[in-house]
This record gives C-alpha cells, sequence and structure tokens, in this order.
C-alpha cells in the first residue's frame, strides 16, 4: 500500500492505508493461566508463559478466524449482545463519530471512554450498561473524543487521561474532573532539539495516544497525524502536569523510525518498562526505553521491530498475558473485505477477531480500539469501530459500533 498522506483533522481516518493504545487495557493474564506478579498494569510481563517457555508458532489467519491459540489453547470469539447497552443518544452520536479507544479503571474496573458530542461514559464493572459520568467538565461533551485512552494510578490517585484528535489536546482527569489540559507545545519543553524546533516553527500537535508510565512516573503522547511523528513526554511538576523530559522519532524521511505513531502502550521486559509505538503506515510495533532508546521489540526476529501481517495498519495495541491485540483500520487479504482485530503472540500471528463477520454487527468496518476485560475469571473484548463517512455516502454503510465478545475455550 501507499505511504500514508498526513490528513487534515476532519478526514483522519478515511485514507486507506496501513497502524494500538491502543490504549491497554486492564491485564487478565491469569485468565490463561499466567501469574500476573509483578506486571505492569498498562501492558504484559514479556519474558515468559506459565511454563517458562515462549508461545507457539505463527497460525494461519485464513482459517483462524474469530479464534487464536494462547499458552497451547484455542479460543473462540462469542458475541454477548445482551451486554454494553447503549443509550439512543450515545449510539447516534457514535455512528457520526465514534473514533476512540477505550481503558480500564483499576480501582473500579469500570470501562472508560469519551464519545465526541456526547460526553464521558463508563461501562460498569459487569459489563451490563454504559452511562453518563456524573457532574463531568463540560469539555467531554464537546467536540473531544477518547481517539487514545489510558486509565492509571499515580500517589494512590486513580486517573483518566485521553488522546483527542479533534481537538488537539491531551486530557487528564479525576472521574470527569479535568486536572490537567496539555495543548500544543511552545518548543522549549524537550530534551530533543529537533523536536523543540518542530513546534518552535508551529509544528502541528495531532495526539493520537497516551499512556503512564508507571515507574518513569511520565505521560507518553504520540502525534502520528502530524508530520512530526514524534513520541513527546509530560512530567508533573509543581503540581501540574507539563510537556518536557524525553521525545523521540519523526517520520521515517525525516529521521524517524515511524510512518503514523497512532497507538502508544507500556509492557515490562526484565524488570524494564518499554515504550511500544505501533507504525500505522507501517504495519509494525517498535520499542523504546522510557527515555526514548529505541530497543528491540519482544518478538522481534533478525530486525528491531514487530513486523505485523502484510497489509496491517493497526490503530491501537493492548495486551493480555503473552497475546498482543491489535484492531486493523482496514481489511487483510483474507478477511473478506472488513477489518479484523490481530492476535499475535510473541511477534507472530496467533488470531483473529472480525466484528462484521456476526449477525448484527456487519456494519463494523473499521477497528479502532479493542479492550480485554476480565470479568468472573473470564476473557472479555470491548471492541469499537469507526465510521467512515465515505461509505456511508456512497451508499455502503459504516457505523461506529461498540461489541462486546468473550473468548470461550474450544
Amino acid at each position: 500500500m501507499p505511504p500514508l498522506p498526513v490528513p487534515s483533522p476532519s478526514s483522519i481516518e478515511s485514507a486507506t492505508v496501513p497502524y494500538t493504545r491502543a490504549a491497554f487495557c486492564f491485564t487478565i493474564a491469569f485468565v490463561f493461566g499466567i501469574s500476573s506478579q509483578g506486571m505492569a498494569h498498562e501492558g504484559h510481563d514479556h519474558d515468559h508463559d506459565a511454563s517458562g517457555n515462549h508461545p507457539s508458532a505463527a497460525v494461519d489467519l485464513a482459517t483462524a478466524k474469530n479464534t487464536f491459540n494462547a499458552n497451547g489453547k484455542t479460543y473462540r470469539w462469542e458475541h454477548r449482545p445482551e451486554l454494553g447497552k447503549q443509550s439512543d443518544a450515545m449510539i447516534a452520536a457514535a455512528k457520526g463519530g465514534l473514533h476512540n479507544n477505550a481503558d480500564v479503571d483499576q480501582t473500579t474496573h469500570e470501562i472508560v471512554t469519551v464519545v465526541a458530542k456526547h460526553g464521558l461514559v463508563t461501562l460498569d464493572a459487569e459489563l451490563k450498561e454504559w452511562k453518563l459520568v456524573e457532574d463531568q467538565d463540560s469539555v467531554f461533551a464537546g467536540g473531544m473524543n477518547a481517539h487514545g485512552a489510558d486509565c492509571f494510578v499515580m500517589d494512590g490517585q486513580s486517573y483518566w487521561a485521553f488522546a483527542s484528535t479533534n481537538t488537539g489536546e491531551v486530557v487528564v482527569s479525576q472521574r470527569g474532573k479535568v486536572v490537567a489540559n496539555l495543548k500544543q507545545p511552545m518548543g522549549t519543553e524537550f530534551d530533543n532539539p529537533t523536536v523543540n524546533s518542530y513546534f518552535a516553527a508551529g509544528g502541528r500537535f495531532t495526539p493520537c495516544d497516551v499512556v503512564y508510565l508507571p515507574e518513569a512516573k511520565r505521560l507518553v503522547t504520540v502525534i502520528g497525524y502530524a508530520p512530526g511523528d514524534y513520541a513527546l513526554s509530560a512530567e508533573l511538576r509543581d503540581g501540574q502536569w507539563q510537556w518536557g523530559g524525553p521525545a523521540w522519532g519523526g517520520k521515517e524521511n525525516v529521521g524517524g523510525p515511524f510512518n503514523t505513531a497512532h497507538g502508544v502502550q507500556v509492557a515490562t521486559e526484565g524488570g524494564q518498562e518499554i515504550v511500544e509505538v505501533a507504525s500505522r503506515a507501517h504495519g509494525r510495533v517498535y520499542a523504546f526505553t522510557a527515555n526514548g532508546a529505541q530497543i528491540k521489540a519482544p518478538g522481534a526476529d533478525k530486525q528491531y521491530y514487530v513486523e505485523l501481517p502484510k497489509g496491517s495498519n493497526p490503530c491501537n495495541i493492548s495486551h493480555n498475558g503473552s497475546s498482543m491485540f491489535l484492531p486493523l483500520l482496514n481489511p487483510l487479504s483474507m478477511t473478506n473485505g472488513v477489518a479484523p482485530v490481530l492476535v499475535m503472540n510473541d511477534g507472530k500471528p496467533a488470531g483473529s477477531l472480525i466484528p462484521a463477520t456476526y449477525d448484527e454487527l456487519e456494519y463494523m468496518h473499521h477497528m479502532h480500539g479493542f479492550c480485554p476485560v476480565e470479568k468472573d475469571g473470564k476473557l472479555y473484548g470491548v471492541v469499537l469501530s469507526w465510521p467512515n463517512g465515505g461509505e456511508n455516502a456512497k451508499g455502503k454503510r459504516n457505523d461506529g459500533r461498540i461489541a462486546i465478545f468473550e473468548a470461550v475455550a474450544q
């Protein structure tokens, strides 16, 4: 596929090209028999599985539709339509503007996201019903969205952070009360003079995703829709979140490894925090230290990055145990014209979930978010799809939808 052009904010997702913060969600490693001891909430521990060995070899994605392998078992995705009830107002807003991802509050176990033109919503820990958060700041019901979302705990307090491409800001809140709003950097904040020069010259700031690094106590934001294509840090200084510290990356043709850095997440390897960045147009996942030094990505072979199957353009990343979940914006050659959530184990394909192949979900054409959730010892996936207005204008209906699936052992 051709390289991704730098789009305008109003047409950000409309290009058909190759990518997860996703946003990572709540770690539920024990579902697959993996100890969660010592794991960072936001990601996973790459070191080994329960037997001390790395996961099995790649599966054939043409035959592994709506199933995936993990730790010697095969799981089948079952749609659970009785879960995740939405109000009529939320459904109406999502059809035109669901450009987001979700994460799990570590204290209440609610799933959290923002629907543009509707507001900040949570899904209860039982996964029953989405509701608007009471007494939320007005910013959430405006034009902002949760293109990237991260829930984290710092100094015993729970926070929800959102990267909004629509409004060009990173918002940090405590249950709907905004405590920080990070806007366009001035160009004097970072350790990297190239990044500072970019912003000093008025370079575009379009935050695609955000993640909190528990050990470094730092936020990292990626701005893949901008010509800079950087990863940027923010730190808590004098009681306020401020841009500053490490910054790295850049478009591949001007010194960086990225070609639309769309998702960012944190994992651990041997006790070290690893910042994983999904480069959408490349179909790759890169790895860095908390200070921005590139390292070999867990699961990578000869190269330093994880190469996804040809045509992959992931929008976010999340983990459960040894499995990496990557919602893809566009189809793969074997997914019949609709996009899947790709599952990878140790850098190799392990299966997929294709929501549009299920009854009543035929309009979920483009995957934008995936949040794994633990409930009663079972694994669930909250899947968020992006509505393509161009397809709708041409009579090919494509709505923003949220659906919930259960991973059932075969």
